[in-house]
């Protein structure tokens, strides 16, 4: 049997999960990458406001409230960071693999095993962002433009998943019937 590619429907809804997989994809690695997940500023005697200090899951600078690397606890602060940042990066990469899988169904039939192997790695992507957000809060404050962009990019993930689940199920549902699978039979 010859592999066609999927209907233009399922085509246009799978090419839309990829447009917002790419926004995603983006944001979320310009959210990790840049240093400002939490920021303090203080005014000056001018009226002005300067930035103290700030935190990010793989560094914190000096000043950080109420963490002092002598309090015997910091051992603890510092392994819940490096693991929600790692478990964001893996995030990461599953959203970067649902987008290149996606891209790939919407051109190519997927062998009927295959198909949802992209709406499987976007709900990766997704539980492993939020798990990354999830163990960072225990000791971070969100309040700057870093972390409202990893947060906008878990949004456009979700939606991707949405759609790549969508056309996923509508492009094995026509291949099944036009097979014959899914013909209903009347018995008399």
């Amino acid at each position: 049997m010859a592999r066609l590619p999927p209907d233009s429907f399922s085509q246009t809804i799978a090419f839309i999960a990829v447009a917002f997989g790419v926004i995603a994809l983006i944001l979320a690695c310009v959210g990790i990458g840049t240093p400002r997940w939490y920021s303090l500023y203080v005014l000056t005697g001018t009226g002005t406001y300067a930035k103290t200090n700030s935190a990010i899951f793989f560094y914190t600078c000096d000043g950080y409230p109420g963490y002092s690397s002598s309090y015997p606890w910091m051992t603890d602060y510092n392994q819940h960071m490096q693991n929600a940042g790692s478990l964001c990066i893996v995030g990461i990469l599953f959203l970067a693999f649902g987008t290149v899988a996606t891209l790939i169904m919407a051109l190519r039939y997927f062998h009927a095993w295959a198909t949802p192997i992209p709406p499987a790695s976007f709900f990766l992507a997704c539980l492993f962002m939020l798990a990354g957000k999830a163990e960072g809060a225990r000791y971070l404050t969100y309040n700057d433009y870093s972390a409202n962009l990893y947060q906008t990019a878990h949004l456009l993930t979700m939606f991707s998943l949405g759609f790549t689940a969508f056309a996923a199920g509508r492009i094995h549902f026509l291949r099944r019937t036009k097979a014959g699978h899914n013909a209903t039979h009347h018995i008399a």
